[in-house]
């Protein structure tokens, strides 16, 4: 399909920081409104936002509408156009809550993946339908990104209680995993899941073109309640024993240095890059600096004030802490997520070839951007 030009990387501001050359902008739709109520969640954790204390999430979902002229079309376009238009993004991600209850979301996708070279959906899968599919193939840019934990019921219970509810959650996801599309899947590691990593790595190699499987540690304040126990670490070595066995389906061998890292050390020792090169935002204009976790609200994109704001995009006292050698703050300890293969390049644990043989970074302006972007890190001293 046929994409606009976009503007050049961002030039430094006239301050004493330079501004970060962000790749993309993970905009988050209706956070609090999902078909499932996954009980780790970090929505209702999160203090963001006074509405996430309320707990919405774990409610019933709320549906919306996209269109240009709904409230919450005009919001969501505003927003993704602004940060696109100031950073000139090549990278849009989609998630939630859950996407699909929006109804009209599929124009909205239509519409964003003509501005950028890939738009990656985030998605359960729940309410991916076929015609859904065909319509993603055609744009010839779509990364999906699948949450799922297990293909197993006692591995994905703390997603879907319901046994039967299960088994349509995997036969949709089958579905997608039969598409052709490039996938992804997020499983998080959980007390339950952890036992059956090896089971699904197999599972998901059964398939034709397999996805690639992410498994990351359960995240959150409430993350004590559901984590992996010292006892179930010998799952995880088992799977990284058998990485040649199901290499297909698996990140670089260097991703499970890290998460046994991180299982061995009790909390995240290593760097993160990830606030340097993508922003988060919301479908009410709230930014904030980091898509893993939602520290802060800088700013609202819609309001007046907007371009100002994103002038603080890597330039206030927390991205600082942020993007510190060593992370500071409580909750970047307990933070490993599938992102991290961008720090992992910058941190020469893995190659710009095996970084960018995701779909997600192969286009080649996103590779040459990542490519300077760690030289310009490098060049500046590790700042």
């Amino acid at each position: 399909m046929s994409r606009s030009t976009h503007p050049p990387t961002a030039t430094p501001d006239a301050g004493t920081r330079r501004r970060l050359p962000l790749i993309g902008n993970d905009l988050v739709i209706n956070e609090d409104s999902c078909n499932l109520s996954c009980t780790y969640c970090l929505t209702g954790q999160s203090n963001l936002k006074e509405g996430h204390s309320l707990q919405l999430i774990f409610e019933p979902p709320r549906r919306d509408s996209y269109a240009k002229d709904s409230g919450l079309g005009q919001r969501m376009d505003k927003v993704a156009d602004r940060i696109r238009d100031r950073f000139g993004l090549p990278l849009l991600k989609v998630t939630g809550g859950e996407i699909f209850l929006v109804r009209g979301i599929m124009d909205f996708l239509e519409q964003e993946a003509r501005k950028y070279d890939v738009l990656v959906i985030q998605t359960n899968g729940v309410l991916v339908r076929e015609e859904h599919l065909e319509r993603f193939r055609s744009w010839g840019n779509v990364v999906l990104q699948v949450s799922l934990d297990s293909h197993l019921h006692h591995g994905n219970s703390h997603r879907v209680p319901s046994g039967s509810l299960h088994e349509k959650v995997v036969a949709a996801i089958a579905r997608i995993l039969d598409s052709g599309l490039p996938v992804e899947i997020y499983s998080v590691l959980n007390d339950r899941s952890v036992t059956e990593v090896c089971a699904f790595a197999e599972w998901l190699s059964g398939f034709s073109r397999p996805p690639v499987y992410f498994p990351f540690p359960v995240r959150g304040p409430d993350s004590e309640d559901f984590k992996v126990r010292p006892g179930q670490f010998g799952h995880i070595q088992e799977l990284v024993d058998r990485y040649d066995e199901f290499a297909r389906v698996l990140p670089p061998r260097p991703y499970f240095d890290r998460l046994t890292s991180f299982y061995r050390e009790g909390r995240r020792t290593f760097r993160c890059h990830l606030p340097r090169l993508v922003v988060s935002s919301f479908s009410d204009g709230v930014v904030t600096p980091c898509p893993n976790i939602w520290f802060s609200d800088m700013g609202n994109a819609l309001e007046d004030d907007w371009s100002e704001m994103l002038d603080t995009v890597g330039t206030s006292g927390l991205y600082r802490a942020l993007l510190a050698p060593k992370p500071r703050l409580k909750a970047c300890h307990g933070c490993f997520t599938p992102w991290d293969t961008l720090s992992m390049y910058f941190e020469d644990e893995i190659t710009l070839d095996e970084l960018c043989a995701a779909p997600t970074y192969s286009p080649p302006r996103i590779r040459q951007m990542l490519s300077d972007a760690k030289a310009d890190y490098l060049q500046g001293g590790h700042d």
